[in-house]
């Protein structure tokens, strides 16, 4: 029986979303793309507060699926144009998520694995994790993760990676901002569960409005950013899970 390209589960308050095809390395062919937007566009992930993509087999996502790009050389403009389409839909979802998003990286996330990483709100990465942008090899740029990669890491460093294809290591993407934290092998899964743990303690609507406040952070216009934090501030405050974080938080410091 055929393996699904994606595995889904829905523990509490998070969804988590696991690329499947380890003997290729999870790669981004049209079936797994499809099979990822299908499963962000269920009820589960949607009213999710936290969503954690990863890889399966010690891989988070080689990225595009060169045996699929071989098969379409012949292929005229449009053709190709309907091909990108689909990932752009997935690139789109993975934006309008409502809960926070995390990809937890394992092993190698090159091209569109790399962009997946960057789209998210939140990465991590394993010590032995790899990155980058290996299309110029192909004679290509990696056209349709830039706007993430630009977003993650600024145009200088997103250009330098699609320039040269090269490999960076965890603690290069560190630095440059493309994950929030290294962490050991041993201690990855550990991590990535307490993170689970943190997000599931807190009502979804917390985290789902943290989101809209950074989200209005981004604005082009720093007034707006701050007038709609406020507005989110006020309705957060009023929910009676505030009250009953603030008034555990007070018998705390009494006892």
């Amino acid at each position: 029986m055929t393996e699904p390209l994606v595995l889904t589960e829905r523990r509490e308050n998070t969804f988590l979303l696991t690329l499947n095809e380890p003997s290729r390395k999870n790669p981004l062919s049209d079936p797994m793309i499809e099979a990822m937007t299908e499963a962000l566009t269920s009820k589960d992930a949607q009213s999710a507060s936290l969503v954690v993509l990863q890889g399966a087999g010690g891989t988070f996502s080689a990225g595009g699926d060169i045996r699929q790009f071989h098969a379409s050389l012949t292929t005229d403009a449009n053709e190709q144009f309907d091909g990108t389409l689909a990932f752009g839909v997935l690139l789109n979802t993975l934006e309008q998520m409502p809960g926070l998003t995390m990809a937890a990286v394992r092993g190698g996330a090159f091209g569109g694995g790399c962009g997946l990483t960057a789209a998210c709100d939140i990465a991590v990465a394993s010590r032995t994790a790899q990155f980058g942008c290996p299309e110029i090899h192909l004679g290509a740029f990696p056209m349709l993760i830039t706007p993430a990669l630009v977003r993650a890491v600024g145009p200088r460093a997103t250009a330098a990676m699609s320039l040269s294809g090269e490999k960076i290591s965890a603690e290069e993407a560190y630095r440059l901002g493309l994950v929030f934290k290294v962490v050991d092998d041993t201690d990855f899964d550990g991590y990535i569960g307490g993170y689970i743990d943190q997000a599931n303690k807190v009502p979804a609507h917390v985290l789902r409005m943290g989101k809209m406040s950074i989200r209005a952070g981004t604005m082009p216009d720093y007034r707006v950013g701050v007038d709609s934090g406020a507005v989110l501030r006020s309705l957060l405050f009023s929910s009676s899970a505030f009250h009953e974080g603030v008034e555990a938080f007070v018998s705390r410091a009494k006892a």
